[in-house]
């Protein structure tokens, strides 16, 4: 029996108890919904496109970034829970992390430019080479 893989995402888990919870409003939901197709086109645009046409650190940067929206999610998850955060102001912030996650791999990136000339040492006159 093949193993399937399992899927460890912050975000995912925040949206579906989102979607979940008895007393939010159907906008709320809807953004849920958002978030979680954003989430999964992230991951993908990550595997087909991130790692085919950005370096390593560029990559890297990138993540980062859509790590911190997902703390961002998970932040106002957690105050929406312990009251901190009314819903009206729990909508808004989850509209605006929903937002940037959806141009978050839409956004147009700069090709892969040949770093490797960065790598080389020069070596200057009366050198070992």
């Amino acid at each position: 029996m093949a193993e399937k893989a399992v899927r460890n995402s912050v975000s995912l888990g925040v949206f579906l108890a989102v979607a979940a919870h008895p007393k939010v409003p159907f906008s709320v939901v809807e953004l849920a919904g958002r978030g979680i197709t954003a989430d999964a086109a992230a991951n993908r645009w990550v595997l087909e496109v991130g790692k085919l046409s950005l370096d390593g650190l560029a990559l890297a940067d990138k993540i980062i970034n859509f790590g911190e929206r997902e703390d961002e999610l998970a932040e106002l998850w957690q105050e929406y829970g312990t009251g901190e955060v009314d819903a009206a102001a729990f909508e808004t912030g989850l509209a605006e992390i929903v937002a940037a996650m959806e141009q978050w791999s839409s956004a147009p990136e700069k090709p892969v430019e040949d770093f490797s000339s960065c790598l080389r040492r020069v070596l200057g006159p009366g050198t070992d080479g």
